[in-house]
């Protein structure tokens, strides 16, 4: 099978400034209080391959290892030919990444599978916004 590069990769939160970065706590960072994690801290982890026939639907979740959390993510896949996966859910999950894509191919079959990359760090929510009254 040739390897086709449909790897898409949301930016890694961690470095936009405002983004998903303040859900890490400076106490949560290895290392010195506050100092950012190294390369060797993340994790790049891949979901159970779906193997999607000629129509067929399929999804794939990849999992952070306990004690980091998604940072970014996307999908990967394998086909004979051209672009026929259509992605409908390419998404974090609270712990990990999720993609849900459809084979639009007639005649061939597609091997795809999320992708996460971890750091360091528990999940937080914001909290919730009140309603504005107008």
């Amino acid at each position: 099978m040739k390897r086709l590069a449909l790897a898409v990769l949301v930016a890694a939160a961690v470095v936009a400034p405002g983004g998903a970065a303040a859900a890490l706590d400076a106490a949560d960072q290895p290392g010195e209080r506050g100092t950012a994690p190294r390369a060797e801290d993340y994790t790049w982890a891949e979901g159970r391959h779906a193997v999607l026939p000629p129509g067929r639907a399929g999804s794939s979740e990849a999992q952070c290892p306990p004690g980091q959390v998604p940072t970014g993510g996307g999908y990967d896949a394998f086909d004979e030919g051209g672009a026929d996966l259509r992605v409908r859910t390419d998404a974090p999950t609270g712990d990990g990444w999720r993609a849900v894509a459809r084979n639009t191919s007639s005649t061939r079959t597609i091997e795809f599978w999320a992708v996460v990359l971890c750091a360091p760090g528990t999940q937080t929510r914001s909290p919730r916004l009140a309603p504005v009254d107008r």
